[in-house]
């Protein structure tokens, strides 16, 4: 057995169990749109053609994270999908640079055009933590893997409007009061509550904890997978590029 000891260089596809058919789902905050967008590049490189879309609302990605964008609401309808690729698409809104999924009818009759489906499930407003309300996050029934993403570097921080997107449901979830540190009780919350991370998951749940770049950020997740020990844990930084093993 691998001692937990290091961050080693890996591919995400493979740490997750990520495989040809599968509709994943991101949900939380601190690091969704840059694991999908890593796993999305890896599944390029392996030869797999990946839908990249939203059923919330996310930033039109650069040119050079895709190789297709449509934003006509038809997902590529009338174009023959056949070269390995990331391939993204939605809608626009009335915000500038800024795009929304289709139906989930249309994404379920659409799905089977790629080998790989990856949905932005959630929306943090750029915070690295959240409280959920009932309507979040959205998450179609034919959702193969759900994985809830946790940002590590967040233990320490102050409780504030700043860190927390909206910060009265998630004091309720977590007991955690503004102005008081981030605690690692208030984390597990945030995972194991029955309205936080996973509250409207479907298929395989896994949990990646984000951000893990330093002995403290290690010690961290070691005390969360001592809490979660019935729970699929994948660690790591996205940024770096390494899974914590």
């Amino acid at each position: 057995m691998v001692s937990r000891s290091k961050n080693k260089e890996y591919p995400f596809l493979q740490a997750l169990g990520i495989e040809r058919g599968d509709v994943v789902c991101f949900t939380g905050a601190g690091g969704k749109t840059s694991l999908m967008f890593r796993l999305a590049k890896e599944a390029k490189e392996q030869g797999l053609k990946v839908l990249v879309t939203t059923s919330t609302k996310i930033l039109v990605p650069d040119a050079n994270q895709c190789d297709a964008l449509d934003l006509s609401g038809k997902l590529f309808s009338g174009h023959t999908v056949t070269d390995p690729g990331i391939y993204v698409g939605g809608l626009p809104t009335s915000v500038a640079g800024k795009m929304t999924g289709v139906g989930m009818d249309l994404l379920l009759r659409h799905r089977k055009k790629f080998d790989l489906v990856l949905i932005e499930a959630d929306g943090a407003a750029t915070k690295p933590l959240k409280g959920w309300n009932s309507t979040e996050p959205v998450i179609p029934e034919f959702t193969t893997k759900t994985i809830g993403i946790i940002d590590i570097q967040t233990i320490g921080n102050m409780i504030c409007e700043a860190l927390v997107h909206r910060l009265e449901i998630f004091s309720k979830i977590t007991g955690g009061k503004n102005g008081e540190p981030v605690a690692l009780h208030h984390l597990f919350q945030v995972i194991h509550h029955e309205q936080g991370l996973f509250s409207q998951s479907q298929g395989v749940e896994l949990l990646y904890i984000n951000k893990v770049e330093s002995e403290t950020d290690q010690r961290n997740v070691d005390g969360l997978r001592e809490k979660l020990e019935n729970m699929t844990i994948i660690a790591g930084s996205v940024q770096q590029g390494t899974i914590y093993v």
